[in-house]
Order: C-alpha cells, then sequence, then structure tokens
C-alpha cells in the first residue's frame, strides 16, 4: 500500500469521525432545546398562545451588529447625533438645551448679557419649545414644598406654571418637612476633593515612613530628619527644667480611662431584611418595599475610594428617606485606613444610619482586583483593623457580609467566623453569609447546609454573633424551609433577587400566604415607583430619564413574575418558575 492510501483512508476516517461529532452534537442541542421548552411549569392550556396576539407588533430582525474598534466612541454615536440634530434645527426642544436656572423659575438672572445661557432667556420662546407635560403624573417637588426648583422645564408643571406668563407659582406648605436625609454639605465634598479634610487616621502608604514628607499649605516641602534636628539644637540651648507638678495631699485618686461608648443595639430576629443591590436597590425602590412590609433597608454598595474623593454620585448612594425607619449603608474597601477614614466623616458630618455594612462578598472582578469584596475575606488582619478602626468613631453597629469562600470545593467561612468571634469587638452586630463561593458568584442553588455549619462552628463560651442566611428565599415556603428548619441561624429573612421579582414578598412571608396579586395593583406599584423616582431625581427631563432608566432595570426582573392564577397546580411554589429563571437568564443580579 503507497503512503498516498494510507492518507486517503486517515483523512476519510477523520472526516466521518468529525461527521459522527457533529450529528451528536446536534441530537444534543435538539434534546436540550426540547428539554428546556418541558421544564416545570405547568400553564393552563387556555392561557397559552399557539400564535402571535395581533394586538402586538411583528417581531424585529436583529442584525448582527460589528464589532467597533472604540467601544466608547460607539456608546457617545447617538449623544453627537442628537447635538448635530440641535444644531441643523431638528429635534429642538427645551430638554436639549442647556438653559439658565434662574429664568426658567421665573427670575432675572445675574449675569445679564454675558450669561453663558442669554438664548434661553425668552420665556416666551421657551414656552413654544417645551415638550407637553406628561399625564396623569402631578410635580412632587410642588405638591411637597410649594415649590418647584425647575420651573417651565418641569415635565410635570401644569399645577404650577402659568403658560401666558411664565410664571412659577407657589404655594404656602405648613410643616414642610425634608423628606431625603444624608446630604453631605458641598463645602465638605469640596474639601475630600481637594484632600484637605480634617482627619485623624492618618493614611496607609505601601512606602512606608522612609519617603514621607511634611508639607505646609504653600506646597512647600520639609525633610522630617530636618525638622527633628532643629528640636534637638534648641533643647541643648535651654538648660530649663521642667516644673514639678504639686501633689495634693489627701487627694482622692481620679479614674482617667475614657468611658465605654454606648451603642445602639438592633434586633435582626423576626425581621423582613432587604439586602443591598446594586442599581436596583435604589431609594424608590426601598420606598416600594417598605409599602410592602420590608422592616430593614439597606443603601447601594458604595466604594470607599470614591466618597474619600468626594464624587457626588456615591455620596448619594448614602442617601435616606424619612420612612426607612431602619436603614444602612454598605461600604467597600481594600485597606482598613479606607473604612476608619470614611467613619470620621459619617461622624462629623452626620450621615444617620442605624448599621454599616462592610462588603465581604462582591465577586465583580473590577472589585476584586482592588483588594475589597469577596477578596478582602482572605485578609484577617485587614478585616479585624477596619472593625476595630471604625469602632472608635460609629455609636451604631457594624454587620458584615461574607460569602462561603472563594471557590466551591474550598470554603472557608466557617474558619473565619470564628475567628471573627474571638476577637471579642463588641460592635459587630450580624454576620450575612451568602451561600455561594464568589467563583459562583449567583449561580446554581446557595448551600443553606453549609450555612448552618457555619453558624454551630462559632465557640459557646463567647457572646455568639447572629448569622443570617442569604439566598434563593423567593417565597414564604422557602423561608419555612431555609431558615426556620435550619439550627443556630437568626430568622431574619433576608431578601435579593426574590424582592425584585415579587416586591410583595415581605407580605408574604409575614402573613405566611401565597398572594395571587392582581395586575392592577401591580400597575398601582409601578406608578408609586414613578412618582417616588420623580421626587427623588427631579421632574426635569434628566430626572425623567433617569426614572424611565431605573425603572426598566426594575422590570427586566419584575417580568419574570408568573401570577398564580394562570398555574394548573395552585400548591406549585414559585421557586420552581424562580430557579427555572436563574439558571437560564445569566445576568450579574446585584453586588453583595
Amino acid at each position: 500500500m503507497t503512503s498516498t492510501d494510507e492518507g486517503t483512508k486517515v483523512s476519510e476516517s477523520v472526516e466521518q469521525k468529525d461527521a459522527k461529532e457533529m450529528n451528536a452534537s446536534t441530537a444534543n442541542t435538539e434534546q436540550k432545546s426540547v428539554n428546556e421548552t418541558d421544564y416545570d411549569l405547568h400553564v393552563k392550556p387556555e392561557y397559552v398562545l399557539k400564535e402571535r396576539h395581533p394586538c402586538l407588533q411583528p417581531p424585529m430582525e436583529r442584525k448582527e451588529e460589528e464589532y467597533h474598534p472604540n467601544q466608547k466612541q460607539k456608546k457617545n454615536r447617538h449623544k453627537k447625533n442628537v447635538r448635530n440634530a440641535a444644531k441643523s434645527g431638528k429635534e429642538k426642544t427645551l430638554s436639549d438645551m442647556k438653559v439658565c436656572k434662574q429664568t426658567m423659575v421665573g427670575e432675572e438672572c445675574p449675569f445679564g448679557e454675558k450669561c453663558k445661557f442669554k438664548d434661553t432667556h425668552d420665556i416666551k420662546l421657551m414656552l413654544q419649545i417645551r415638550e407637553p407635560d406628561i399625564k396623569d403624573v402631578k410635580c412632587p417637588s410642588f405638591n411637597i414644598y410649594g415649590k418647584c426648583q425647575y420651573g417651565i422645564s418641569c415635565r410635570v408643571g401644569a399645577d404650577h406654571i402659568d403658560f401666558e406668563t411664565g410664571k412659577n407659582l407657589t404655594k404656602n406648605v405648613e410643616d414642610v418637612e425634608e423628606t431625603t436625609k444624608n446630604n453631605v454639605p458641598y463645602n465638605k465634598l469640596v474639601l475630600l476633593r481637594k484632600d484637605k479634610y480634617p482627619f485623624v487616621c492618618k493614611r496607609y502608604r505601601p512606602g512606608g515612613d522612609k519617603k514621607r514628607k511634611n508639607k505646609d499649605r504653600n506646597g512647600s516641602e520639609q525633610n522630617i530628619n530636618e525638622t527633628a534636628n532643629k528640636v534637638k539644637v534648641e533643647e541643648k540651648g535651654t538648660d530649663s527644667k521642667p516644673e514639678a507638678v504639686p501633689v495634693v495631699a489627701n487627694s482622692e485618686a481620679v479614674d482617667m480611662t475614657p468611658l465605654p461608648k454606648m451603642r445602639k443595639l438592633i434586633d435582626f430576629s423576626n425581621k423582613v431584611y432587604v439586602a443591598p443591590l446594586t442599581t436596583v436597590g435604589n431609594l424608590p425602590f426601598r420606598r416600594v418595599m417598605k409599602k410592602y412590609g420590608a422592616d430593614i433597608t439597606c443603601g447601594e454598595m458604595a466604594v470607599a475610594t470614591n466618597l474619600l474623593q468626594g464624587k457626588t454620585g456615591e455620596w448619594a448612594l448614602l442617601k435616606r428617606h424619612k420612612d426607612e425607619d431602619i436603614f444602612g449603608v454598605q461600604i467597600a474597601a481594600g485597606h482598613a485606613d479606607n473604612y476608619e477614614r470614611l467613619s470620621e466623616v459619617i461622624k462629623n458630618e452626620g450621615v444617620e444610619i442605624d448599621f454599616l455594612d462592610m462588603n465581604l462578598g462582591c465577586p465583580i472582578d473590577v472589585i476584586c482586583e482592588k483588594g475589597a469584596g469577596a477578596k478582602l475575606m482572605m485578609r484577617e488582619s485587614t478585616i479585624r483593623d477596619a472593625v476595630q478602626g471604625m469602632g472608635k468613631n460609629l455609636d451604631c453597629p457594624i454587620t458584615i457580609k461574607i460569602r462561603t469562600g472563594w471557590e466551591e470545593s474550598k470554603p472557608f467561612a466557617h474558619k473565619l467566623v470564628p475567628k471573627i468571634q474571638s476577637w471579642g469587638f463588641g460592635n459587630i452586630g450580624a454576620i450575612m453569609l451568602h451561600g455561594r463561593s464568589r467563583l459562583q458568584r449567583y449561580s446554581r442553588l446557595a448551600n443553606w447546609e453549609y450555612i448552618e455549619q457555619v453558624a454551630n462552628a462559632q465557640s459557646s463560651e463567647m457572646d455568639k454573633i447572629p448569622i443570617i442566611g442569604n439566598g434563593d428565599i423567593f417565597s414564604y415556603t422557602d423561608y419555612e424551609e431555609k431558615v426556620l428548619q435550619h439550627e443556630g441561624l437568626s430568622n431574619t429573612a433576608m431578601l435579593g433577587r426574590g424582592a425584585l421579582i415579587k416586591p410583595w414578598l415581605p407580605t408574604e412571608i409575614k402573613e405566611r400566604r401565597h398572594w395571587d396579586i392582581s395586575a392592577s395593583e401591580r400597575l398601582d406599584m409601578l406608578k408609586d415607583f414613578v412618582c417616588f423616582g420623580l421626587e427623588h431625581w427631579g421632574s426635569d427631563e434628566y430626572g425623567v430619564q433617569n426614572t424611565r432608566r431605573f425603572l426598566l432595570e426594575w422590570l427586566s426582573f419584575l417580568h419574570r413574575y408568573v401570577p398564580v392564577g394562570l398555574l394548573e397546580a395552585q400548591s406549585i411554589p414559585q421557586k420552581l418558575i424562580f430557579d427555572h429563571h436563574k439558571t437560564c437568564v445569566g445576568v450579574p443580579i446585584s453586588r453583595q
């Protein structure tokens, strides 16, 4: 047999092998698609559509987008188109223009003709290009405070705008109370940005003290060694001895030890706690959760470095509504000095919080690369220094949010929690344990057996820290099976994605029933969110866009709910539905 014949036979065998593998893969994909459609969700036949309803629009054909070398330029393409259209006279409305705020509220501009936005000083022209008001919505600022700060640029300003003269109307409101708290003064943010805030805690410097220099206000630098030598010369030139302190006879000994700081304790037991949810856990959403029975709320995760740099958007995450009676903030940092310095700002500026949550569970790469989030779980000394440093400034308890570990096969939370208990700090209020590892992120089910193991790993000779489990609570039956039936856990219902899909879940847990909420009630819930959003972000075009954006973010989770009345078996728990969506939709839900 020649070599060419052998080569042809080998090539034929390889081709046959590839063909068999392709046939097997296609068969597997077909079988997989069949299995995916046949999941454990049995809807009544009368509610199953056999063909597309005529009221629905035809499906859009999506073309594959080509890779753009500059993704940032691609994102800003729409903004450039809007600006170009405004210059050419197309779509020129009041929302597309930068306006003079004084003129919009009916006041005279102090800059006059030198104003950068003098083109918007013509009120009659601004009223002509003003967009029509949004229907069925009233201005929240005018109803609460009696005056709208946006004037004619308000998108719901029919109640306070005189369309003939453009005057911004006002009304007298008695007992006006500020609804939003934790507004840090702007001058303090400027000090943080300029690095002139009077911190007591020194900043951590990896280079050590060798290259540290004293800087005066004029910017001149002076070595520490030179100042030390001057002090020594002055001491040699003076022969004066320190004066002796007179001793008073029969004086009683005075105890100069500082009194222990009084801390406000929080009882997390028998309460519904809405976990911090990035992007979707904003203030309007938390107000909706309070209406449906949530007891404890927490703000979105804030990065300590951004807060210490005085970024306004990051400090907005710490804002609190007056209806949030038990409220906490979640902070992510990679060093102990960041936690301690931030606690100084919180104390000095009067930020009202009931507890501070340390984020040791965020799985996002950007956070973990900085040593924060789940990466901080591996540095016990940093955790200890951070808790001890914040205890000097805060009079509220500190909670710690952790995961099972870095890898699913190598959990170490059962070793970390006893060490935190052995420190004996009295300012640790609770430890929240998410039943997944960092590499798991939000895939697969939470390991509640391991959460029970971690809770029972604490020593009985010391005061135990309450352990609050977290993960996969979508109904009151999940709460009973996963929280109440495991020993050693605090009976706190900590909700994450369950609160996004079913905001009325706190009511279900407290009343121990499945609530088949009607469509009209769900629509009223969305209307409340819109009103809360316009009150929080503003009723101008910028606030309307923000409200629409966060509403759509929330609807990406809320649409997964299937009404109980559509199911064949009314007793089917909702977890079957949510587990299916959870495994099929690979979207990062929250940075907990």
